[in-house]
């Protein structure tokens, strides 16, 4: 039944329509017993209302440019309980002008799709993106299950998801949280990610040149059983990451695993390379049963990583922070670069308490490598990998051994049993820098024993300042 108003919102919606805007509100359940029959009567620039509440049902947005929004994630359900397929639908060639806002979503099972390797699989058990390119925003995508994408399969499109929560979220093959494939470009702000598990990729899979933006995001406590705890890069795919932390990650059943943090997988079913580009990111408290606790980078990676920080992560085989794995035959080094990057209190069974290399070419620049304990090679190991190359790097207090391998010493290296204490480093994070000032600045003044006090007479001023900036850099 249709029941848009007349009268005084007739006379609103004329105007409206003569402007280009139209400006009607559509009330759940005050005018619609559903949201979906309350969509089918919306036209463009409409907003969809929906009053607190659990909604057992699926919507699908149609392709219209209208705004379906709830009373918040926490008072606004969608389920999708005893239905089958994904519990909110976008695959009419939606743009940013289709807004999903203020929802919980779950218990979706998604729909069929093709995987590249797999074949026909259900994906986007919360919420299926087809070719579209919608914006998603105040969401939780929670308990959803399928084969794919538990809480949102993005193929294609431009999609925009801001301020969203993916958890619980249980996927039989990629992506936990959230599977990209087919040149799925969206971008994620202010999103997070956690516990969430999956074959691969725990918290989300980039598949098929998906080139995603991810931006001040949070992934932890996801769960992956073979490579990328946090986030799984294959197959072309070259996001860019920026901000975000990955804390607690785990990797386990396969032996062999890998990334704890990130698994970035140039080579295998669909080929590559990849090159991410990641920076200002924390990888902390992450472990896999292979290689890379933190991050690894195998087989065509060519990951550019900047300003990171690797601290406390555990590799049962190789690199407790950081691993570097490629391979002569076939030639698939995995190149990576990473700049001002900080390799602090991570630890392996195996080589390469902080980075390790093998059968490729990485190079390390302005980096700091402390504290790292392995059974060889504390602080990194290289092998078969004599074109890797250190740069302005400091090596000091990791065990056994702080260096192992050839390699290309590119100068300007410090290798010390010992780490000297760095006052001008107030942060604590390897680089005297900006974030130093700030400290400074936060507490300009008198203040007896605090860090910002770097000459160490009671009181916070210029005199500190003068001190962080004669010593700038990797500390």
């Amino acid at each position: 039944m249709n029941y848009r108003c007349f009268g005084v919102c007739g006379v609103m919606t004329v105007l409206g329509t003569l402007s280009g805007v139209s400006a009607d509100v559509l009330l759940v359940p005050g005018q619609y017993e559903t949201i979906q029959v309350a969509i089918e009567d919306a036209i463009a620039g409409d907003t969809v209302q929906v009053a607190a509440g659990l909604y057992n049902e699926r919507i699908d947005f149609l392709g219209k440019a209208i705004a379906v929004v709830g009373a918040g994630a926490a008072a606004t359900t969608i389920d999708g309980s005893g239905l089958d397929g994904p519990v909110v639908r976008f695959a009419s060639e939606e743009a940013s002008s289709s807004v999903l806002d203020g929802f919980r979503i779950g218990h979706g099972s998604g729909e069929m799709v093709t995987d590249p390797v797999f074949g026909q699989v259900k994906c986007g058990g919360g919420i299926y993106i087809g070719s579209a390119s919608p914006t998603i925003r105040n969401c939780e995508l929670r308990n959803n299950a399928s084969w794919g994408g538990a809480g949102a399969c993005v193929i294609g499109g431009q999609a925009t998801f801001s301020d969203c929560v993916f958890g619980n979220n249980i996927a039989e093959g990629h992506g936990g949280g959230m599977y990209l494939l087919y040149s799925a470009l969206p971008t994620l702000e202010r999103c997070r990610f956690e516990a969430n598990t999956a074959s691969w990729g725990g918290g989300m899979t980039c598949h098929g040149f998906s080139d995603v933006t991810i931006l001040d995001c949070e992934f932890e406590g996801n769960i992956t059983n073979n490579v990328g705890g946090g986030i799984f890069i294959r197959s072309s795919s070259s996001p860019t990451v920026d901000g975000c932390t990955f804390i607690g990650n785990i990797q386990i059943s396969n032996p062999v695993g890998s990334g704890g943090g990130i698994c970035v997988y140039g080579s295998g079913n669909g080929g590559g390379p990849c090159y991410p580009i990641i920076s200002n990111c924390l990888f902390e408290g992450n472990t896999v049963t292979g290689d890379g606790g933190g991050m690894s980078n195998a087989y065509g990676s060519y990951a550019t990583v900047t300003n990171c920080t690797f601290r406390g992560n555990t590799g049962g085989r190789d690199g407790g922070g950081v691993a570097c794995v490629g391979a002569d035959d076939p030639d698939v080094p995995s190149n990576s670069h990473l700049v001002n990057c900080v390799f602090e209190d991570n630890s392996t069974a195996g080589r390469g308490g902080g980075f390790f290399s093998r059968a490729s070419e990485p190079t390390l620049e302005g980096c700091v490598i402390r504290g790292n304990t392995a059974d060889s090679g504390g602080g990194a190991y290289f092998f078969e990998s004599p074109l890797a190359g250190m740069t302005d790097t400091a090596i000091c207090g990791n065990s056994l051994e702080q260096v192992v391998g050839t390699h290309y010493d590119g100068g300007g290296n410090s290798i010390d049993e010992e780490c000297e204490v760095c006052a001008a480093d107030i942060t604590g994070d390897g680089f005297v820098g900006v974030d130093d000032i700030l400290a400074i600045i936060g507490e300009f003044g008198p203040c007896e024993g605090c860090a910002a006090d770097v000459d160490g007479d009671g009181v916070v001023g210029v005199d500190d300042i003068l001190i962080v900036l004669s010593a700038w850099g990797p500390c």
